[in-house]
């Protein structure tokens, strides 16, 4: 009789549980009708169509954007473009479980690195397509169409490109005697002028001023890294990206180019720290950072800008990351006036007014030419010189695969050993080569 009891309590247990779970199952599936109902319902309600977007913009471009869209929306009466900017560390895995619990928005950003994640998700483009929404391709440039170019199609649009930058102090040049409108080109005039440039400004016997403080930052310093390991001749990845490529002369001179400014040259501290509050407070005259940190400078402190210097021995070359828009896929297909309205948004964004306006405001920068070579941006020294980086070529993206963020990592921590007098440039290039190849060697 206990055993039969026992058993009776326990198909009642498995009952109850049967039933509590689909009770939350339908109640989760009715918010998310109610949810879809309501939205409905109010575009029903206003005669709007609904675009939802979700964007990795935490800082002021996200602000810029915002002002923007809602100026777009204001000139489409028929359109409400809603902004939702989700933070840096769980975007792309709510976007991930957005797209495969068909709640995906209706376009959302990523980095240039980021499209391998959800080519399967999202939709591809020809360009026949994109002249068909009016968007000509060769009023872009070229290595931006590239960038998210995979096996012949074109996976999204390329909102702005995200460039590193080279910052230095006009004012802090005069007085050291130098020309503040002839910036370092390449590493022998960085360093003829850095010399100038460090000095004891109070007569205490210790240098105040910098030609430059080296960054603190490891992904920073990785991205710098990787720049004049490009300028070598070098690259991170071989041709099909299946293998580290940097543990070699190009990337040990690499490292060792930024080294000698404090152990050779003496242009700046032994020890790196942040190098944009250096800046700020004039201890460093010039300054490696992004091209986002103009806005952080902007009316605290004189600067202009200039491409970066070629630090290496082959080409000009600087590392950048873009912003690129994807479409998730379904909308094009299912509801038409929903995706004209996304597309709509889209040429709006790729239009030559909000571009300008856009780079003008924000950090990032315009992938349209003619903005690129606008005499009104080219005449201002807060960003002219980022815009040649993009004009003149020198830009290589960073590679799109999903590991990136991890191959990153791993060498931004053996730098940083490095940086701190643990790990020698030749130990560290051979240690993150061994974990890059592991990292790719995984299915």
């Amino acid at each position: 009789m206990k055993g039969i009891k026992r058993a009776g309590i326990l198909v009642l247990a498995m009952v109850l549980m049967f039933a509590f779970g689909t009770s939350a199952l339908f109640a989760k599936g009715t918010q998310e009708k109610q949810k879809a109902a309501g939205e409905k319902g109010a575009a029903a309600t206003t005669g709007k169509v609904i675009v939802n977007y979700w964007s990795r913009k935490t800082g002021s471009d996200g602000n810029a954007f915002a002002e923007y869209i809602k100026g777009f929306n204001a000139d489409n009466p028929g359109i409400e473009v809603k902004m939702q900017v989700l933070p840096w560390g769980e975007y792309y895995g709510k976007v991930r479980a957005a797209i495969l619990t068909g709640n995906a928005p209706e376009v959302f950003d990523v980095s240039v690195y980021s499209p391998p994640m959800f080519l399967k998700y999202v939709e591809s483009f020809s360009k026949e397509d994109f002249a068909k929404l009016g968007i000509n391709m060769s009023d872009y440039a070229a290595s931006a169409w590239e960038a998210v170019k995979f096996d012949g199609k074109y996976y999204g649009i390329p909102d702005g490109i995200v460039p590193l930058a080279f910052f230095y102090n006009p004012d802090l040049y005069k007085a050291a005697g130098l020309n503040p409108s002839k910036p370092p080109t390449n590493l022998k005039e960085l360093v003829e002028q850095g010399k100038k440039l460090t000095k004891d400004t109070n007569g205490d016997g210790k240098i105040n001023q910098w030609a430059v403080v080296l960054t603190d930052n490891g992904m920073m310093r990785t991205w710098f890294w990787e720049s004049v390991l490009d300028q070598n001749g070098g690259s991170l990845l071989n041709a099909d990206k299946t293998k580290a490529a940097f543990n070699n002369k190009a990337g040990l001179d690499a490292i060792n180019v930024f080294l000698d400014m404090s152990r050779k040259y003496g242009i700046a501290p032994k020890v790196p720290g942040n190098s944009g509050n250096a800046f700020l407070t004039k201890m460093a005259a010039m300054d490696f950072d992004g091209c986002w940190t103009r806005k952080m400078f902007q009316d605290k402190v004189t600067f202009a800008t200039a491409p970066m210097p070629q630090l290496g021995s082959v080409k000009p070359a600087v590392w950048s990351s873009m912003d690129i828009f994807l479409y998730p896929k379904g909308y094009r297909t299912k509801d038409p006036a929903k995706w004209k309205a996304v597309m709509a948004f889209s040429k709006w964004v790729m239009g030559k007014k909000f571009q300008l306006d856009y780079t003008k405001a924000a950090g990032q920068l315009a992938s349209r030419l003619d903005v690129l070579k606008s005499p009104e941006l080219l005449s201002d020294p807060h960003v002219s010189g980022i815009l040649k980086q993009i004009s003149s070529g020198m830009v290589v993206f960073a590679p799109a695969l999903k590991t990136t963020q991890e191959i990153y990592g791993i060498i931004s921590e053996s730098l940083s050993a490095v940086f701190a007098g643990k790990l020698s440039a030749e130990k560290a290039l051979a240690q993150s080569e061994k974990q890059v190849n592991d990292v790719l060697a995984r299915k």
